[in-house]
């Protein structure tokens, strides 16, 4: 991990997979880049004798000066390829049925290694990415906040997490 911040016994690391190179190695040929997702690695660690909940995580990608820019759910993510397009107008073809273009955000690897944890046990780990509609800025940092203690079910304290190059 490039970026992490340790707090409360919890660390948590941050990559952009903001390269064509660093996004065919999670995702073989797609790049989710080409269509202005960004897709961010978020490893969490727990050192604590509870288990935490994240199943409420709220994650923001902030540019300071630009503001922030809340991680895209997964329904979201596919509607991100598919861009503005412009009402059809002109008179209706006949009923020919025609081939549809699949989406490539619609590809099992951007579900299957989106950030899916509900519970992390002690001494336990998960990781996952989430997706932001937004190219990469090195000033950039990752906002969490949301985990919980399991046993006292009290917040944890939030994390901004710096991307380091």
């Amino acid at each position: 991990m490039k970026s992490r911040v340790a707090l409360d016994q919890v660390i948590i690391g941050v990559e952009a997979f903001e390269t064509a190179e660093k996004a065919a190695k999670a995702f073989g040929k797609l790049d989710p880049n080409k269509y202005e997702v960004l897709p961010v690695l978020v490893v969490i660690k727990n050192n604590r004798k509870s288990p935490i909940k994240v199943g409420q995580l709220e994650v923001q990608y902030i540019v300071p000066g630009l503001g922030k820019v809340q991680a895209l759910k997964s329904d979201e993510i596919t509607s991100a390829a598919a861009g503005p397009t412009a009402p059809n107008l002109g008179p209706k073809p006949f009923p020919i049925p025609t081939r549809r273009k699949k989406n490539p955000l619609s590809a099992p690897e951007i579900e299957g290694r989106s950030f899916a944890a509900r519970m992390i046990a002690a001494g336990e780990s998960a990781s996952g990415f989430f997706y932001f509609n937004i190219k990469h800025r090195t000033t950039a940092k990752i906002y969490l906040n949301g985990l919980v203690d399991a046993s006292t079910n009290q917040e944890i304290f939030y994390f901004e997490i710096p991307f380091t190059d």
